[in-house]
This record gives C-alpha cells, structure tokens and sequence, in this order.
C-alpha cells in the first residue's frame, strides 16, 4: 500500500485531539452520503417515470406510422402506397384518418379530435392495458350501431359513459363557405354510442381524442373512400428498423415513417432536458455539502502539524505532504459517496421489490440505470477531489 494512503487512512479513523475535528469529518461524509443518495434515488424516480409513460405510449401508439411529407391528406391509391402495402413484413396496416371535430352528450359539448380508423384497429393498439370501461372493438355485434370510444378525460368532460342507449352527437365542419345566418347548416350531424372509455394516461389522448371506424367518419366529413391522414403499422419490435428502412426506400421522400420514439419526440426531449436539469440541481446541493470539507480538511492539517515537520525531517517533500492531505480530503468524499451509493440503491431496490409508495392502486416505478450509477460516483468524487486540492493548496501554500 502506499504510504501516503496508509497515512490518510490513519489520519482518517484515528481519535482526533480535539472532538469538534471528528464532529465536522462525519459531518462533511454524511452531507456527502445523503447528497449521493438523493441523486440516485431522484434519477431513478425519474426513469421509473419515463418508463411508465413509455409503456402507455407504447400500448396506444402504432409501431410506425406512415404521414404525407407535405399537406395534410394523401390518397391511398398512390402507387407508392400501394407498392408498401404489399409487404409481408408486418402483423398490421391501418388507414387513419384525424379530424377536429364537435362533440356533444345532451346539454354538454366539447371540441375534440376525432380518429378513424380500420375495423383491424384492434390489433395495432394493446387495449386490454388502456381500457378503462367497455371496449375499442368495432365489429356489427351491436346492430350496425355507430359504435365509439372516447379518451377518459374527455368522457368526465361531457358526463358520458359506456351507454348503448343514449347517443352522443358529433359535428363535423362541412367543407364550404360559412353561414352565418344558419349556423348549424356549416356542420353534419353524426350519432354514435360510446362503446368504450379509454385511460392512456396522458391528456393529448386522455382529454381529446375520440376513436370511430373510419367510414363513419368518412360519411360525416363527407370524404373519399381513399382519404387518410396516415397509416398505422403493427410489427414486432425486432423488426421495426428492418421494416421501416424498406419503407423509407419505397415511399421515397414524399412521405415520413416515424417509429414510436419519433411519433412523441418532443415528449421524450422534455424528459430527458427535465431529468438533467434535476441532476445539475442535486449536484450543486451536494458541491455545497462538500464545502465541508474545506473546514474538516484545513482543521485536520492545522491539527497535524507537528506530524508535517517531521515529515519533512525524514525527507518528504513538499509535494508528497500535499499529496498525503489531498487523498485524506478525497477518502472523506469517497466514504460518504460510498455510503450514500449503498443506501440509494438500497432505497430503490425497496421499492421496486415492496411498493411502499404508491400512486393510489399503482405502484410507484423507480428504475436504477447503471449509467446514473457511475455518473453520481464521477460527480461526486470529483467534486470532492477539487475541494481537498483547492484547500490543500491553500494550507499548505507556504509549505508548512
């Protein structure tokens, strides 16, 4: 072992002359300990959280997803189309169509956009995870009825539940001029029943969104059978980049595909920015915390200065002396980030394995990553390092 490790770790542990020395030393580690605990506990909240928001993205979202580079609209007679949709590749193709639109349930009205889609809908989505009440089949088991389902938030909105009985109204803007002596002549009227309540768990979906088979909404928005918005695709996911570069080689430049990070991008960069901005929060507590240091580190070498002269007699240099109070000042750091690493993940663990805190009937998801891991460990004991350098270099300055 080298001596000057052995001699911080002597220094470290042994009784200090005055009491109010070792006081200020465990302060400074346990400061560090519960700083370095935060940290991974904070960063794994915040991955358990992007997690659970991924999966309900996931249960709703297609695997790709097929729009037209410029417009709105486009024909799913184009021949490029055409030439896609004969791949064998994938579980599932959808044509989509997304409208906004005017929905009402008795004396309640709300805008809200309305979707829709193929009869095979069904399995694009993982429903049995996002179903609230009801059901998303659209099939004639209900007597040719216009059958529906409506996002959660949306439903509150109108007072609306899964009814057979009671219809709701849907008015759709017609496509030509205005009149405003008669107001209801802009928009067609549409009855349909809500089949279905759906909770993705997120208010775009949640609070807006109403989900229709497609020629119910083409009859209503008075549209050509081969209009849509876009196209969703069904694969399995070890096939998505395969599929989707095959696509991208078909379809040219005059369409986009988007995979299921792409579709919800800026969601995914709000995180992400979030999660760092946290991080870069916590660090700061903790490059404070290891101010104390500063004052344990400069009372300990203020402390040994008589063991400072004697190794000088023996011909230590004045940069082994720093060196020694710059490893003393680091295992000071080091202990604690050890200390608060062990409890942190300890913490984590708890609560994946028991559930102690709990979003009403869920349990609240935490996610270690060992990159975060390694990440706190560097922060920490750099931070740490620059604070015994910066008080070493000023102690012993003189070289004393």
């Amino acid at each position: 072992m080298n001596y000057r490790l052995f001699i911080a770790i002597r220094y470290l542990f042994s009784k200090k002359r005055h009491n109010t020395i070792n006081l200020i030393t465990w302060v400074s580690m346990m400061g560090v300990a519960i700083g370095t605990m935060a940290l991974i506990v904070v960063l794994s909240v915040m991955n358990g959280f992007e997690s659970l928001v991924q999966n309900s993205f996931s249960a709703f979202d297609p695997s790709l997803k097929i729009l037209p580079r410029e417009g709105k609209a486009f024909s799913t007679q184009d021949s490029l189309i055409q030439k896609a949709k004969t791949l064998k590749t994938y579980n599932a193709w959808c044509e989509v169509i997304e409208q906004d639109g005017l929905v009402a349930f008795k004396d309640q009205q709300t805008p809200a956009i309305i979707k829709g889609v193929d009869y095979n809908y069904g399995t694009i989505i993982n429903s049995e995870t996002i179903m609230w009440d009801g059901t998303m089949e659209f099939d004639d088991a209900y007597n040719n009825q216009n059958l529906a389902a409506i996002g959660i938030g949306l439903a509150e909105r109108i007072n609306s539940g899964v009814d057979l009985l009671q219809p709701l109204t849907l008015y759709a803007p017609k496509n030509r001029k205005v009149n405003l002596a008669r107001p209801d002549a802009n928009f067609t009227q549409t009855t349909f029943y809500n089949n279905g309540i759906f909770c993705v768990m997120q208010p775009k979906y949640d609070d807006n969104l109403v989900v229709m088979p497609i020629n119910i909404v083409r009859k209503a928005y008075q549209l050509s059978d081969d209009y849509v918005t876009s196209i969703e695709i069904k694969c399995i996911e070890e096939k998505v980049k395969s599929i989707k570069k095959q696509l991208k080689t078909i379809l040219s430049e005059q369409y986009i595909i988007l995979d299921q990070y792409e579709q919800q991008a800026d969601f995914y960069r709000i995180t992400k920015i979030e999660k760092w901005i946290t991080f870069m929060i916590l660090c700061f507590i903790v490059m404070i915390a290891t101010f104390n240091i500063i004052g344990s580190l400069s009372m300990i070498i203020i402390e040994k200065k008589g063991d400072i002269v004697l190794f000088n007699s023996l011909g230590a240099t004045r940069e082994d002396t720093r060196k020694l109070f710059t490893i003393e000042g680091t295992l000071i750091s080091a202990l604690g980030m050890t200390i608060g690493a062990i409890l942190g993940i300890i913490l984590v663990l708890l609560q994946q394995q028991f559930g102690f805190i709990t979003t009403g009937t869920q349990i609240y998801p935490v996610e270690l990553q060992l990159f975060d891991i390694i990440a706190v460990i560097v922060i920490v004991l750099l931070m740490g390092f620059i604070s015994a350098l910066y008080t070493v270099k000023n102690q012993l300055k003189n070289g004393e």
